[in-house]
This record gives structure tokens, C-alpha cells and sequence, in this order.
């Protein structure tokens, strides 16, 4: 049935935070050059709380979500681990449920793609 939704767990967002947009560029670009992932959404004007190293801190931040296929997630959180600034980032990463078939094939050709 065209348009139908299908439920399907290959497909993932991964996010993470950091402290600047040219880091968040940066982490985007080469997360989509490498193919490891179809798309980043840089989102700005983050605010988090949190306690690091026993002291509270808040931070300006912008928050990535980069969209890939299960089969790539290992590969893309060791990248952001590695590329990263901060010395423990954040770095999550859950399972989609439902997505469009057509927007579903789009990540796997984006992520599957081999550009030389």
C-alpha cells in the first residue's frame, strides 16, 4: 500500500551534544562522507544541566541526531567517540520503530552508498 508505514528496527538516530557549531559541522559532514549516516539534524539553543566531576555546571549546547541503519551504528558512535571534544560524550542511540518505506530506503542507499 503506498505510503503505508512499516515497522522495521534496522534503522537508528544516534545523538549526541557539543559545545560548538563548527564541532557540530564538522561531526555532521564527516559522519556523512564516511556513510555513516544518511543525515544529521543539528539542532541549536540546548541548555544541559548536569554534574561533572562532583561540581554543577550548565552548558549552551547544540544537539546532533545522525539517522543510519543498525549495521552502522558501532562504526558511527566509535567515530563521534574518537572526533569528539568532550572527554565523555554523550552518545546515544535508539531504534526507530516505525519509518516510511521510501525515507527507510533512502538511508540504507545513503549509508550503503560507496562515493569515491
Amino acid at each position: 500500500m503506498d505510503g503505508e508505514i512499516i515497522l522495521r528496527e534496522s534503522y537508528c538516530i544516534v545523538t549526541t551534544t557539543v559545545d560548538s557549531e563548527k564541532i557540530a559541522d564538522s561531526l555532521a559532514g564527516d559522519a556523512i562522507k564516511q556513510n555513516l549516516a544518511a543525515c544529521v539534524q543539528i539542532i541549536p539553543g540546548i541548555v544541559s544541566h548536569y554534574k561533572w566531576q562532583g561540581q554543577l555546571d550548565k552548558t549552551q549546547e547544540l544537539l546532533l541526531q545522525f539517522k543510519t541503519t543498525e549495521n552502522c551504528v558501532q562504526k558511527l558512535m566509535k567515530y563521534i567517540k574518537i572526533s569528539h571534544t568532550y572527554d565523555t560524550p554523550e552518545i546515544i542511540m535508539v531504534r526507530i520503530g516505525e519509518v516510511d518505506p521510501g525515507y527507510g530506503k533512502w538511508i540504507e542507499s545513503a549509508v550503503n552508498s560507496d562515493l569515491s
